[in-house]
């Protein structure tokens, strides 16, 4: 089975620039922004509910990110704070708790890698500035990915390897 990094390398690989690598991270971003809008009406429990919502809010963030870098190249400000969802984390799935856990999984495979994604761009950036542009959507991922991750562990009583 090969490496996802390795995986998104080769998808980089073949596109001509970085304008198109970028073209291809605001599509990301936006089916991100478009599967947790969907996925929020489909879940009973509000907290998960509550996270879809909170992450599609931050995938059109990144989109926007994206679009502004690509149309001015200045690199706008990239922010992120881990919401407070850790007060309702010890309320119950529904009974559709496998589905819901199903649902977390694939979203967490996103997030990751969508930050892998945007590791090898931060590798592969022109400058210094676009670098730093490319680490900071990163580590936004990585922080996307350790809230589904303390939710999982909430759900399934153990802590996943990471």
């Amino acid at each position: 089975m090969k490496d996802i990094l390795h995986d998104i390398a080769e998808e980089l690989d073949k596109l001509k620039s970085m304008d198109q690598a970028i073209g291809l991270a605001i599509e990301l971003e936006e089916e991100g922004m478009e599967y947790y809008g969907e996925k929020a009406s489909l879940m009973k429990n509000e907290t998960a509910s509550k996270l879809y919502i909170f992450l599609a809010g931050e995938e059109k963030k990144h989109a926007e990110y994206l679009k502004q870098y690509r149309e001015s190249k200045h690199i706008p400000e990239v922010e992120f704070s881990f919401p407070k969802f850790k007060a309702s984390f010890t309320e119950e799935f529904s009974d559709e708790k496998l589905e819901e856990i199903g649902i977390l999984l694939a979203a967490l495979r996103f997030e990751r890698k969508s930050e892998y994604f945007y590791i090898e761009l931060a590798d592969r950036a022109d400058n210094e500035e676009q670098r730093v542009f490319f680490e900071k959507i990163a580590a936004a991922e990585r922080g996307h990915y350790q809230i589904i991750d303390e939710l999982l562990d909430a759900a399934t009583e153990f802590r996943m390897q990471t």
